[in-house]
């Protein structure tokens, strides 16, 4: 481990990050060994990661679907590839191939962006730097890699997205209205504020009405209080409501100003049909806006985001990323086919794993310190989202906690403010006789607090790694009722926070609608309601990744299992030939047609 560390600080793309960062680098950095002629990459596989020469030498050979040699690319020792590809999947371009025998390190894309998420301050590290007299790159990422990573450094920037997306991943595009569109709507209440406002004051206190200054100033004034909350509330409307682009997913944010509702829309972007952009109206074309309308396969059915700058690049950024994925599905299919040829032959792999023995040497990364059992309980007990093996649990938001046991409280202390008055100003009345009427009456409110507590607790929601489950149950085990839909089912997770004090406080409802109406799911009154929503829909990318898997791995097992059968009866000249041997065709018929014998 030493000696990889020492390796990966040696590397341009490295060679500002510290030494803590090195060492956590160093321990997801997977090391190979390849003999000569080992493939290490083939053209068109799936490529999410860095490779890095350590020892030898590859070489990458590009070919056309004709088989003629396109491009080739030697790569020394400390030499490296595949930067883009850590932060944006793609596939190989060429086979590589190693020429003798070597090591290459590979760090794979899921984990490296896991590790920056952990040292954000290693993001930085990277950006490139420039030799001040020859302009020449001397270390950090490639411009291009750059790019894709300013993209997940954008991801985490507060006021930006305001949305809780995947740890893998990276926004593409974001867009709001148009700043222009926003000026035309702030005419009317700047010109209340600087014309109306004064024009009533004026008229209020010219001429006969001049002994009314002071109520004329006061109207006025409201006047232009109430045009500058308009003023205000437009402003924020344009700020919140936006359109995000993601590599897994298409997002709106919508806020509802008459209702004061906030609404998170979230497609995968495998489910988008169709875009389509125009400008509806004269007015538009004026200001060069225009509006887009996304058909998807989900509930949501039509997406829409009118008065925006460049619909154009909307289109063209979800074209792009429809594309990809296409790409990649691709790519994924013609890799696994391969590993299923390869494990039905029972090949063995074209490079090994070396011997992580090395790793002894260091300790291992510390784990989260554990907590007092007595806290952990706690807060397993009352905290919003408790994580335990495979079940993520859901509660209420804690306003809702207080809103419940809120009556109890007040009584209490109703109760508790009467016994002290009757002590403090009729000491005649009995002590014992107080207690004999108060204390049934706190016994009695006590309970009832802890009945409304335990019956906000008892009242879950949970999402397994199979289905979402909404758990209705009574405090001490009095009744239970449960709804479950599996993963299968579900079509599509809305997020929203209907009113002004859930958007203040941040909770409010995840509805997961599913393939049959009656089935669908509302988590009511949750706290942080968007992170539910990207929780689920990483399950079901989870959900999706392993029975995309299995399915796959049954299918080409059985073309594995067609193509021996296969080899096998051509081996045994068991089929005959479908097209004739150049040598069979002798001679031609009237219409100058060859005609061949058998």
């Amino acid at each position: 481990m030493p000696e990889r560390v020492d390796f990966l600080k040696q590397l341009p793309v490295f060679a500002e990050l510290t030494e803590e960062e090195l060492i956590d680098l160093a321990r997801i950095a997977t090391e190979y060994e390849f003999n000569d002629g080992a493939v290490v990459a083939y053209q068109r596989d799936v490529a999410n990661s860095l490779y890095i020469v350590r020892e030898g030498r590859l070489f990458a050979k590009r070919v056309n679907k004709q088989g003629a040699v396109r491009e080739t690319q030697p790569y020394e020792k400390c030499q490296y590839f595949g930067e883009t590809w850590l932060f944006t999947p793609s596939i190989h371009p060429a086979t590589v191939k190693g020429q003798g025998n070597g090591r290459i390190l590979i760090i794979d894309g899921p984990g490296f962006l896991k590790f920056l998420s952990t040292h954000m301050d290693a993001l930085e590290a990277l950006a490139p730097l420039y030799d001040e007299t020859t302009g020449e790159q001397i270390a950090g990422l490639s411009p291009e890699a750059w790019a894709e990573a300013e993209k997940y450094r954008d991801r985490d920037v507060p006021g930006r997205t305001a949305v809780h997306l995947l740890p893998d991943e990276i926004v593409e595009y974001k867009t709001r209205g148009s700043i222009r569109w926003l000026l035309l709507n702030e005419i009317i209440p700047l010109g209340g504020i600087l014309l109306f406002a004064p024009l009533v004051y004026y008229l209020f206190t010219a001429g006969p009405l001049s002994e009314y200054e002071t109520a004329a100033w006061i109207i006025a004034t409201l006047i232009a209080a109430a045009f500058l909350l308009l003023s205000i509330l437009e402003v924020f409307d344009w700020y919140v409501d936006y359109l995000l682009i993601t590599n897994k997913h298409l997002i709106r944010r919508e806020f509802d100003l008459a209702r004061i509702r906030i609404k998170n829309s979230q497609v995968p972007i495998n489910q988008v049909q169709s875009v389509r952009t125009l400008k509806p109206d004269l007015l538009s074309n004026l200001l060069g806006v225009g509006s887009i309308r996304v058909t998807t396969a989900s509930p949501v059915g039509t997406i829409s985001f009118d008065h925006i700058d460049n619909p154009i690049r909307v289109e063209e950024a979800i074209a792009r990323l429809t594309a990809r994925a296409r790409t990649i599905s691709e790519a994924e299919s013609q890799t696994v086919m391969r590993q299923s040829l390869e494990e039905y032959f029972e090949q063995p792999p074209a490079y090994r794993q070396v011997s992580m023995d090395e790793e002894l040497e260091f300790d291992p990364m510390p784990d989260e310190p554990p907590r007092p059992s007595l806290l952990r309980a706690l807060l397993n007990r009352y905290n919003w989202r408790v994580v335990e093996g495979d079940v993520t649990t859901y509660r209420k938001h804690v306003f809702v906690l207080a809103r419940e046991v809120g009556a109890p409280v007040i009584l209490g202390f109703m109760l508790l403010a009467i016994y002290s008055v009757t002590r403090t100003y009729l000491p005649e009345v009995d002590g014992v006789l107080l207690w004999l009427v108060f204390g049934p009456l706190f016994l009695v409110n006590i309970g009832w607090f802890f009945w409304q507590a335990e019956d906000w607790r008892n009242d879950t929601f949970q999402v397994t790694n199979r289905f979402v489950i909404d758990i209705d149950r009574k405090p001490f085990g009095f009744s239970e009722s449960r709804k479950q839909a599996p993963l299968s089912r579900i079509q599509n997770v809305n997020a929203e926070r209907p009113g002004l004090i859930p958007t203040l406080f941040n909770y409010g409802y995840v509805q997961v609608e599913t393939a049959g109406a009656e089935s669908d799911i509302q988590f009511e009154n949750v706290a942080r309601p968007s992170e539910i929503q990207s929780d689920i829909f990483r399950r079901l990318d989870e959900y999706h990744q392993a029975q995309r898997q299995l399915e796959g791995q049954q299918r080409r097992k059985e073309y594995a299992v067609l193509m021996d059968v296969y080899k096998q009866a051509t081996e045994q000249d068991r089929i005959p030939r479908r097209t004739p041997d150049a040598d069979q065709v002798d001679w031609q018929d009237e219409g100058g047609e060859p005609v061949t014998h058998y």
